[in-house]
């Protein structure tokens, strides 16, 4: 498996720092991919999760969904 994944949150209309927002709102830290790549890199944030014990990771996606309806 990888280590980090990278989430295109533009196709739910916000940018990356506006859910890297959400997000800590949330207790869920993410980076927002701005001034990454050339062109996109507004459009994403990134999780890393190579070190993280499998209870911390327990809920993310809870967390992450409720950040979207915000």
């Amino acid at each position: 498996g990888g280590w980090s994944l990278l989430l295109r949150v533009s196709d739910f209309g916000l940018d990356g720092a506006a859910m890297s927002e959400r997000l800590l709102e949330q207790g869920v830290c993410a980076t927002a991919m701005a001034g990454w790549g050339e062109s996109h890199g507004a459009q994403y944030i990134r999780f890393v999760y190579a070190n993280e014990p499998v209870e911390r990771l327990r809920g993310l996606g809870d967390r992450v969904r409720a950040a979207l309806s915000l």
